[in-house]
């Protein structure tokens, strides 16, 4: 069956009023598509949008006056880093029943379950959590065990949107990783329409042999989309006729500005979406700037690129020298293979990290949640997801695998690095809500990691606003929690009264009593200070230099 359509008729064929639907990734989502449910539901607020990462185009339908409800693992602009979208934010605040307090392991597991017909899964995720609270969350006593177990309700969408590489009229489709989210959205959604950077007979689609990607008899309706991943990236791994494209970082970060200035953000929408069809887009964009993101898909990373001197140490390089300097003790003193990087700061201490260790001829695995194993991180580029990092990976994996079982439960040898908004003095962190009423972005999947078994470390800049008493909400319980790094020293858990104390300062040879009484300062409640503070220099002018080759626009390290 021929199922090959424009994308106005997909959409119009597909999506009705009240729709549940999901823009389903491997590393992008079908933007394109989205623009054209944007089009087509214009102030009509007719529908619910769920997703793992709801990021720009989610923004978009937002803005678009389409959406009705969200639910999410995390909400808001994931370039270069994780940063609130007020347009998503606004909506979730104004009440509307929103749900963005899950994670980036178990909203896939509630689509797996959907796929499978499961009345619901078990997870370690989500307990002992603020985000264990609400509608399709349950805890039962395990029926072959002791003790009880968390449960999550199946998730259904009415339509999955997937953007592939090549696709036949079929549906027939290659998706390629990392794999993210994967595409349980699609197999568990009721229908599903299939973007595809070229669409081809099935005969010649045949020819192509064994990829990875999603079968035909399950896509509704199919459509050619030149770029209908942009802004996001495309990456291809094999020879398939089709060229890949990389991350439009320019628009990425106008859009991550526009998405703090609602009134802005909807005037783009009218110019950028409601004015144009894919086609004009594309024409607005020119064949040169679309060339220039062909090109970036390839250029390889330069090793002996190094970042010029930028002065003194920021706040945040200051921590991730920290962190960084801690993650090789533990590498070589503690023998642990894997350093998962979260996203953002403590990303770039990962990889600073690995690289330090490789010197001393420990090799650890770097991780990222989205499906990167074994990567090496580009110089010049701290985007994580940048192509020469995905493409430098040994394998390609997705969130059930890396969140669920490298950093799960029964994680081995595996030492993370996080992120965090706001930290208790218990070691409790919230990236949730502040007030009780205000979204910041959401779990992601901080809270899969800390409710797994491997050991972590916080990366993060002190001060009494983010390092404080009791924080509002819990996104992330204390797990084996290693320590904090900050600029101004180590914090670590005090094994008698499960408070964070002062374990380490940086600070000059001979101000050991000041530096402890300006971390104090920054802690937000009476921290106390461990018998025997360790006194940490300041970064080296080569930490500094190592650092910043990851980052030499300081996108990341202030």
């Amino acid at each position: 069956m021929n199922k090959h359509v424009t994308l106005a008729d997909a959409v119009r064929e597909t999506v009705t009023p009240g729709a549940q639907i999901i823009f389903s990734f491997s590393h992008n989502r079908a933007h394109a598509a989205a623009f054209e449910v944007a089009r087509q539901f214009k102030d009509t607020e007719a529908l619910e949008l769920v997703g793992t990462g709801l990021i720009e185009y989610a923004s978009v339908l937002a803005s678009a006056g389409a959406i009705k409800r969200m639910e999410s693992a995390f909400m808001g602009n994931s370039y270069p880093a994780p940063a609130p979208a007020k347009v998503l934010c606004d909506m979730v605040e104004s009440g509307g029943g929103h749900d963005p307090n899950w994670t980036n392991l178990t909203l896939p597991l509630r689509l797996m379950a959907g796929a499978f017909g499961w009345p619901f899964i078990p997870v370690h995720s989500l307990l002992g959590s603020g985000l264990g609270e609400g509608k399709g969350r349950a805890e039962i006593e395990n029926p072959f065990g002791e003790g009880s177990v968390g449960v999550i309700a199946p998730l259904v969408p009415d339509v999955a949107f997937v953007h592939g590489a090549i696709a036949d009229t079929h549906g027939n489709t290659v998706v390629y990783g990392p794999h993210g989210e994967d595409l349980w959205g699609a197999w568990a959604a009721k229908k599903v329409v299939v973007t595809a950077e070229k669409v081809v007979d099935p005969e010649e689609f045949r020819k192509l042999g064994p990829r990875p990607g999603f079968p035909g008899h399950r896509v509704t309706r199919v459509v050619e989309v030149p770029y209908g991943a942009h802004p996001q990236a495309q990456f291809v791994w094999n020879d398939d006729g089709v060229r890949p494209y990389a991350e439009d970082y320019e628009m990425r970060s106008e859009l991550r500005r526009l998405s703090r200035k609602p009134d802005e953000m909807r005037a783009w929408v009218e110019e950028w979406v409601f004015g144009q069809t894919h086609e004009s887009y594309l024409e607005r964009l020119g064949k040169d700037y679309l060339e220039e993101l062909n090109t970036a898909a390839f250029m390889e990373a330069d090793s002996n690129f190094t970042a010029p001197d930028t002065g003194p140490p920021t706040p945040e390089e200051v921590a991730a020298t920290v962190a960084m300097r801690e993650a090789v003790s533990k590498v070589v003193g503690e023998g642990y293979e894997l350093l998962f990087a979260g996203i953002g700061l403590s990303h770039i201490a990962a990889w600073a990290a690995e690289e330090l260790c490789r010197a001393k001829g420990y090799h650890p695995m770097l991780v990222a949640e989205t499906g990167l194993y074994g990567f090496r991180p580009a110089k010049g580029d701290p985007y994580l997801f940048n192509p020469p990092n995905t493409r430098s990976s040994l394998f390609h994996s997705d969130f059930t695998h890396t969140l669920g079982i490298l950093g799960g439960p029964r994680s081995e040898r595996c030492l993370t690095m996080l992120g965090a908004g706001q930290m208790d003095s218990r070691g409790n962190v919230n990236s949730s809500w502040i007030g009780g009423k205000n979204f910041i972005v959401g779990a992601g999947g901080a809270n899969d990691l800390v409710k797994g078994n491997s050991d972590y470390m916080v990366v993060m800049p002190a001060s009494s606003r983010r390092l404080i008493e009791n924080v509002d909400f819990v996104t992330s319980p204390v797990g084996s929690l290693a320590c904090v790094a900050t600029d101004l020293g180590i914090l670590e858990l005090s094994k008698e009264t499960g408070e964070l104390e002062i374990a380490a300062v940086v600070t000059p040879p001979g101000k050991l009593a000041e530096g402890i009484e300006k971390f104090r300062g920054a802690c937000g409640w009476d921290v106390k200070v461990k018998a025997d503070p360790r006194r940490l220099n300041e970064p080296e002018p080569g930490e500094l230099a190592l650092l910043r080759s990851f980052d030499p626009e300081k996108k990341l390290l202030g």
